[in-house]
């Protein structure tokens, strides 16, 4: 089969398809409201709120000091470039800047 045939066949299966084909979404299941949900007192909820809190950061992987040294220099070496860069950028726009005053009698 050679491959303008091939083509073909691809576009013509292609064209087959149609958008009503697609499979229904499933109604939307409504939720019921548990007893958490339920609208309680400003200090329960934000005990709860504390609660919750605390036992999302004991699963946080924090990093150790080593590597926390590591990327704190890793940061400020990247600032001093940046720096540098922006502090010759900007003295060789200025000398320009200069020059082009002086050269028109300003």
């Amino acid at each position: 089969m050679s491959e303008q045939e091939k083509m073909n066949q691809d576009v013509s299966a292609e064209e087959t398809k149609t958008p009503a084909a697609k499979e229904p979404k499933p109604a939307k299941a409504k939720k019921e409201k548990s007893n958490k949900d339920k609208k309680s007192g400003f200090g329960k909820r934000m005990g709860r709120f504390f609660r919750e809190l605390k036992a999302e950061l004991k699963k946080v992987a924090w990093p150790s000091k080593a590597d926390t040294m590591k990327k704190t220099g890793i940061v400020i070496v990247c600032v001093i470039i940046v720096g540098i860069i922006v502090w010759i950028f900007d003295g060789i726009a200025s000398a320009v800047i200069d020059a082009l005053l002086s050269l028109f009698g300003q």
